[in-house]
Formats: C-alpha cells, sequence, structure tokens
C-alpha cells in the first residue's frame, strides 16, 4: 500500500515562475534556468520509478512512501522512496542523468562522461545514501525498532555502467526494481502488518515539508528585477490587462476571469507568503486600488489590518492551482 505518493516539487514550481519573470539576459538566467532543467529531470526520473514499481505487488504486507524529508539528530535528510516489508526495510536512491557513468568505491568516485568526452565528477549518490542509512537507523533506534535495512542506486536514464571495487547489485535501473524485489529472500518476519501501517503513519507525520521561497532570498534577487504583469495561461505572456471584469490578453485574445490566482501563486513562490495591495498593483500592473481589492478577495488571501495597513496572507493551497508547467 502507498501510504505517501510523490508530489511535484515546490522548488520546480517556484523556479518555473521566476524564469517567466526574469530577464533573459539577466546574469543569473542561465543559472536558474539548469536549475530547473536538472529539477525537472530529477523529477521525470522518480516518476518512472513510481510507474515501474507498479508491479510490484508482492504476497506479504507492506508499505511505500515518497519523498520523504527526515528530521534526525539536528541533521535533515531526504529519502527518494522506502519500502517497508515484515523483514526488511528497503531505501532507494533515484538518478536521472545523462552520458557514461563511472562509479567506483575506495575511494568513491562518481563521474560523468558526456558524449563529447568531458568529464565530470559528481556527488556520489552511493555516500549520500550512506549519510541517510546512518540517520534513518539511529530514527528508528530511537523508536526501539531494529530492523535489517538494504538499500538500491536506481537510474532512470539507461546509461552505460563501469563499476570498479563494488557490489553492483546495489545498483539498477528502473525497469530492474520489479525483479530485483521479487528476488530478494525475505528472512523471518520481524514487524507484523499493523506495526508496518504505524510505523508508515509515523513516518508520514514524520516529514517536515521542504519550503525553498521566497526564491528572491535563494538567488539574491530584487522585485525591481523582474518583469511584472499577469501571465496569458494559454500563450504565456505577460500581456493580460483587467477589462470589464476580466482578464484579457492582449496577445492572443484569450479571457480568463482567474488569471491573477496564477499571478498570486507567483508571488508567493518568489517575494513570499504576505503582500500589499500597493504591491499587488505593481506586480499586476493594475492602476485602481479597489479592483485590486476585489482581486484579492479570494479563497487564497487572508487580510490582517485595516485600510492602508492591510496586509494579505496568502495560503500555501496556492501551489494546488494549474499551471502549465508540463513534463
Amino acid at each position: 500500500m502507498i501510504y505517501k505518493t510523490r508530489e511535484m516539487p515546490k522548488l520546480i514550481i517556484g523556479q518555473h515562475a521566476l524564469l517567466k519573470r526574469l530577464p533573459i539576459n539577466h546574469e543569473k538566467y542561465e543559472k536558474i534556468r539548469l536549475d530547473y532543467y536538472n529539477g525537472k529531470a530529477g523529477f521525470g526520473g522518480e516518476r518512472e520509478f513510481d510507474y515501474q514499481l507498479r508491479e510490484f505487488i508482492p504476497p506479504y504486507p507492506y508499505a511505500i512512501l515518497h519523498d520523504l524529508f527526515l528530521k534526525q539528530d539536528h541533521a535533515y535528510f531526504q529519502i527518494d522512496s522506502i519500502l517497508i516489508t515484515p523483514s526488511i526495510i528497503i531505501l532507494f536512491e533515484i538518478k536521472n542523468i545523462a552520458g557514461k557513468l563511472h562509479i567506483k568505491e575506495n575511494p568513491t568516485q562518481f563521474i560523468r562522461e558526456a558524449a563529447n568526452g568531458e568529464r565530470t565528477v559528481l556527488k556520489s549518490p552511493l555516500a549520500e545514501m550512506e549519510r541517510k542509512k546512518h540517520f534513518f537507523t539511529n530514527w528508528l533506534q530511537q523508536r526501539n525498532i531494529d530492523i535489517p535495512l538494504t538499500e538500491f542506486v536506481v537510474f532512470a536514464y539507461q546509461n552505460e555502467l563501469t563499476i570498479e571495487n563494488m557490489a553492483s547489485s546495489r545498483i539498477a535501473f528502473t525497469y530492474e526494481i520489479p525483479n530485483k524485489l521479487r528476488a530478494l529472500e525475505m528472512q523471518s518476519d520481524i514487524l507484523t502488518s499493523e506495526q508496518i501501517r504505524r510505523l508508515a503513519n509515523e513516518l508520514k507525520n514524520a516529514h517536515r515539508e521542504y519550503e525553498p521561497f521566497p526564491l528572491t532570498e535563494k538567488y539574491k534577487l530584487t522585485t525591481q528585477e523582474l518583469n511584472t504583469g499577469v501571465a496569458c495561461p494559454t500563450c504565456n505572456h505577460l500581456s493580460m490587462r483587467w477589462q470589464l471584469k476580466k482578464w484579457n490578453c492582449q496577445a492572443c485574445g484569450h479571457q480568463d476571469l482567474d488569471a491573477h490566482l496564477i499571478t498570486l501563486q507567483e508571488w508567493y513562490c518568489i517575494e513570499g507568503t504576505q503582500l500589499t495591495n500597493q504591491q499587488f498593483r505593481q506586480f499586476t500592473n493594475i492602476h485602481s486600488r479597489h479592483i485590486a481589492k476585489r482581486l484579492l478577495a479570494n479563497p487564497f488571501t487572508r487580510i490582517s489590518g485595516k485600510k492602508r495597513y492591510a496586509i494579505y496572507h496568502l495560503s500555501p493551497k496556492l501551489l494546488s492551482n494549474p499551471t502549465n508547467l508540463t513534463f
């Protein structure tokens, strides 16, 4: 049973919003664009893993949780996916990296070789996994749970791999995972079905939501460096104008009643959870304070203060609004 599904990372949603508003010739545009596409690739690899894992339906009780962010011993660690069985817990580290990969231990090396022969030393997912196993073991011991752990480093991209000085059984492609899990020898049961359920729920409740916003702080940007306006959900241009009680796109002619909600989502990601009527007007290119006030009266805002001291607090539910972000 799946106790926690995988959702689109907040950081990807925010970077997508930021790239719409950052001038393409800005000195940090390329850095943010690269972060965004790397994040999308990583999430795409994780979704491919989730798709392949659907084939695995064991005869024993089990629990699956995706994308856990936990804290132990004053340290935070993230587990891409976890499988709890009666006799063993399996951790998964999922990578989506193009090119030839050279992997070795003693000393640990993880090298990507591009098509042009250029070699880049990357942070080893094997070392990352050892760190996560250490903290997760402590997390379990703190709850008096003693059960063996094993792990897989999973590649979504079908790379050419060169593996030295290590057991290749710890490494797999996504399509291999169901067979590898079915081939695991289950020893005597340590956890009952009820204990698996309780542990899965405790892990789900212990999950800490990663909050990457505001992105202006992360990337050291100011509001003045960003393009203003309301983006058209059809053509993506910042060319919507509020006319005759609706948003009208000056580029493609699309009309919309709620285009400002996506703009509030973008503000939430880029600038943070609060804004004033004046900030909203400047960000959307609306001139009327009264129109802005009406648009800000929606299910995703809560107001504190009165008149010119009013502050609008934005709900994180804005992030669940549809965007034109696709994979």
